[in-house]
């Protein structure tokens, strides 16, 4: 057995380079993953989550740390934006986080996060979150963004998708400004989702 001690993030470089793994790059879209791909990826009750009813065991912050890391690289603003990010939406909302599945990859995990009601499971993700590029596609629409005076915001990219596909607006967590609005475009989906 072999003690490693150190800062959470000490802990997952050393992991990173004691599995002689290479960083995960970024995906170059910064898009949700298709329907068929999300429907696939939630159905696998595997996946490991994180629950915001209560404070992060050790365990999970130290998972949450080296996900996060792992695929943001070493973009220190936005690997701290994407943990600050999470990590209050846990404290402050009844979500739930999963770490996205793919069998591409070395630890099984895909290069997203999924945020979702603490709910019953009707609609799937509200938002997906990618740590590697600080993609945030959120499950909303245009007539959302209107009702939220959030138009017209030169944050916000509209997604040029399917009619029927739900996830049409993309908010990167680019830096301080959009922290605070992708706060507020993932409550406004949690609160679209919780009334239908």
């Amino acid at each position: 057995m072999r003690v490693v001690e150190g800062t959470p993030q000490e802990i997952v470089e050393y992991e990173r380079l004691a599995a002689g793994s290479v960083s995960q790059t970024a995906s170059a879209v910064d898009a949700a993953p298709s329907p068929d791909e999300a429907t696939e990826t939630e159905a696998d009750d595997e996946a490991p989550t994180l629950s915001g009813s209560a404070p992060l065991p050790p365990a999970d912050h130290v998972a949450l740390m080296q996900f996060i890391y792992g695929r943001a690289g070493k973009n220190d603003e936005r690997t701290v934006l994407t943990e600050r990010f999470v990590m209050r939406l846990l404290q402050e909302e009844d979500v739930v986080v999963a770490f996205g599945r793919s069998s591409k990859t070395f630890d099984g995990l895909a290069d997203y996060l999924m945020i979702r009601d603490d709910g019953p499971q009707r609609y799937g993700a509200v938002a997906y979150l990618r740590p590697g590029n600080g993609g945030m596609t959120v499950r909303l629409s245009p007539d959302d963004l209107e009702r939220l005076g959030q138009k017209d915001n030169p944050r916000v990219q509209y997604r040029h998708v399917v009619p029927s596909d739900p996830y049409k607006i993309n908010c990167p967590l680019a830096d301080e400004e959009a922290f605070d609005l992708a706060l507020d475009l993932v409550r406004a989906a949690l609160s679209v989702v919780r009334s239908e």
